[in-house]
């Protein structure tokens, strides 16, 4: 049986501000921090070079050693925090297999899953996932760093699906890459649904979302 507070530990896992990844230098690892924070509470546009050097305690000069300008470290940031997303959905689904022993608990432990990053509460995150690949289409700069994380992503989900269909839990009729993608596609897709002036019913989208994943993710 699926552990009780299984879905208390995702909502844990996705609440929780998991530290950042430290890059080979202090001084840029704080810069980036720094900038992560700050998007904590305003827009991209809205933060200013005066913003970080105020709230870092770092000089000008240092900044621009380590950054082209204030947008290099602001797309540094948000890499970051996309990191920080992509680490916690590895952990959750690493957590799910542990506890599954079943393809029916493995399909439950799916749909708590689903129930917290459809929910409400991940409604910005949802939105900052976006922003974020948005902004790498416009810049090959941000591109770059981006591929890398979205890869780790995937690789890490097509690793964790081959394991849940080595144990019978996960249909193993469809290629575990298009299942690992397939699985970003839902959690992201509700973004469409959040700018809606009237959204739809959020129990009636988890349940069709439920029942794609019994369909397509549990053995028949």
């Amino acid at each position: 049986m699926l552990s009780a507070g299984f879905h208390s530990e995702i909502w844990r896992a996705f609440g929780h501000n998991t530290a950042m990844p430290k890059t080979s230098h202090p001084t840029k690892s704080s810069l980036i921090e720094c900038a992560a924070d700050l998007l904590d509470k305003y827009r991209f546009d809205e933060i200013t070079v005066e913003m970080v050097l105020d709230r870092s305690g770092i000089s000008k000069g240092s900044l621009y050693h380590h950054f082209e300008d204030i947008y290099h470290l602001l797309e540094g940031a948000m890499i970051v925090r996309y990191a920080r997303y992509v680490d916690t959905n590895i952990t959750a689904l690493q957590s799910l297999l542990t506890t599954a022993k079943t393809g029916e608990e493995f399909y439950i432990g799916l749909s708590q899953l689903s129930a917290v990053t459809q929910g409400e509460g991940m409604k910005r995150a949802r939105q900052e996932r976006a922003l974020t690949i948005g902004r790498a289409i416009t810049s090959p700069r941000m591109s770059v760093l981006l591929q890398g994380e979205q890869q780790r992503l995937t690789d890490a989900l097509v690793q964790l699906i081959k394991d849940a269909q080595s144990r019978k839990l996960c249909n193993a009729e469809i290629d575990s890459h298009a299942l690992a993608v397939l699985m970003q596609a839902w959690t992201l897709g509700k973004i469409v649904d959040d700018l809606s002036e009237s959204p739809v019913d959020n129990d009636a989208y988890l349940a069709l979302v439920n029942r794609v994943i019994r369909e397509v993710f549990v053995p028949q």
